[in-house]
């Protein structure tokens, strides 16, 4: 898939629109204002979605001619996700993600990847491919065109984000157990020559049950609840344009299918997928793009704060450092540090570290605020993990992984662990 000019040509401004019925600002639903030329693609349920016979001239012909679009699933900054079934294999439920006409670029990037890292063992082969299990694989990729531009367009398998809503309901041994897996899926996409680039539990789901995939279709909907929708309704009647959708539809309630095919079972083990590799590259690679990080890494704080830096090329070591910051809010249920305010994540890094790297101290002494932040506060964040799992975990095994996340976490990329040396770590001597 090649990005196009067509997704990057003038638009009409959007501030001109406007709509009859607006969802609120805080929303599962996506703003009206994001159907435009070289922006989302307008789908609606029922919605048949194909690949034009051009678009992929190496995609097999096994795969279906197009996919019917039954329900949301969810959206972002770069896409929406869509739950749909093959025209040839309808009794198959998947994921359709629809990217943007201006994130082609990310489409490119997570297909690259994710073709990477897909397993590609050949009998007598002694290529090492543990820990491509927990990576979400890439089951179709076309494009599509539409009146808002070109579309890369990703089919999957249909996954359960690690919402909260599970995560209280997983023990501290399984939490341990999704922590090793993560571990193993970072490990294979690192062999496989890539950084994800942009890992934490928004980007971490799980396999759906058993069950789930051998249900019946008509069985499926009925637990995804009702069609909530917001009516897309211009007060100027010539901007009602193929541009917009008939509507925009809250995301289905997968969460209420998950624990209806016993996905919510004590007896039932999380089998987690890292997904959303649309900011993999290869180490140090600068393609003149950046979308962000949820959870930015030290280094790029520092080069912002510092320097003014908009981009930070990307290495393993910030990898290492994201799944250091996913396992802290896998077991606390709180986010590190808060990404809205750049000199107090700088604050706060420090004092879990206790030091700041040599390149930073500088910077870091000129500024009367930051030169007192160092005060380590890892004593109150081990009673906090003990808190949560009073009955659960012992105390040597709470300095076990607080000792893990102080080398993952460290301000200095270079102190940082491989992922296999994580792996041989004593807190992971218990998962096998």
């Amino acid at each position: 898939m090649t990005a196009t000019s067509e997704s990057v040509t003038s638009e009409p401004d959007s501030t001109l629109l406007r709509f009859y019925f607006e969802p609120p600002t805080i929303s599962d639903v996506e703003s009206p204002d994001h159907y435009r030329h070289g922006h989302f693609h307008p789908v609606v349920v029922g919605s048949i979605i194909r690949p034009p016979s051009d678009s992929l001239p190496g995609r097999s012909p096994n795969l279906p001619t197009g996919y019917r679009v039954l329900h949301k699933l969810g959206h972002g900054g770069e896409a929406t996700v869509w739950l749909a079934q093959g025209l040839e294999l309808p009794d198959r439920l998947v994921a359709l993600k629809v990217f943007s006409a201006a994130y082609t670029y990310s489409g490119e990037r997570e297909a690259l990847a994710l073709a990477a890292c897909m397993p590609t063992v050949t009998p007598n082969s002694d290529t090492d491919t543990s820990g491509s299990e927990h990576i979400l694989p890439l089951l179709d990729a076309f494009i599509t065109h539409g009146p808002n531009g070109v579309h890369p367009v990703h089919i999957t398998d249909v996954i359960m984000p690690l919402k909260q809503t599970v995560l209280r309901r997983t023990a501290a041994s399984s939490k341990k157990i999704i922590a090793r897996d993560l571990a193993r899926a970072l490990a294979h996409i690192h062999r496989c020559g890539f950084v994800h680039g942009d890992l934490h539990l928004g980007n971490v789901g799980c396999a759906m049950p058993p069950g789930f995939a051998a249900a019946e279709v008509f069985d499926v909907l009925l637990h995804l609840d009702t069609y909530n929708t917001v009516i897309v309704l211009p007060e100027v009647p010539t901007q009602q344009t193929a541009s917009l959708p008939a509507y925009l539809l809250y995301p289905c309630d997968l969460l209420a299918c998950f624990k209806a095919y016993g996905g919510l079972e004590a007896d039932m083990r999380l089998d987690v997928k890292i997904y959303d590799f649309g900011n993999a590259r290869r180490p140090g690679e600068d393609d003149g793009t950046d979308d962000g990080y949820a959870l930015p890494p030290p280094e790029a704080v520092f080069a912002y704060c510092a320097h003014g830096e908009p981009r930070t090329p990307l290495t393993l070591q910030i990898d290492i450092w994201s799944l250091g910051a996913t396992l802290f809010h896998l077991f606390t249920g709180q986010w590190l540090c808060d990404r809205s305010r750049p000199d107090y994540m700088l604050m706060r890094l420090a004092r879990l570290d206790g030091a700041v790297p040599p390149a930073w101290r500088e910077h870091w002494e000129a500024d009367p605020v930051l030169s007192k932040a160092i005060d380590a506060e890892w004593t109150s964040i081990r009673d906090t993990f003990l808190g949560r799992h009073t009955t659960e975990v012992s105390r040597a095994d709470t300095d076990a992984l607080v000792s893990l996340l102080r080398r993952m976490l460290a301000l200095d990329p270079a102190a940082r662990p491989s992922v296999d040396e994580l792996l041989a770590h004593p807190w992971f001597a218990d998962t096998g």
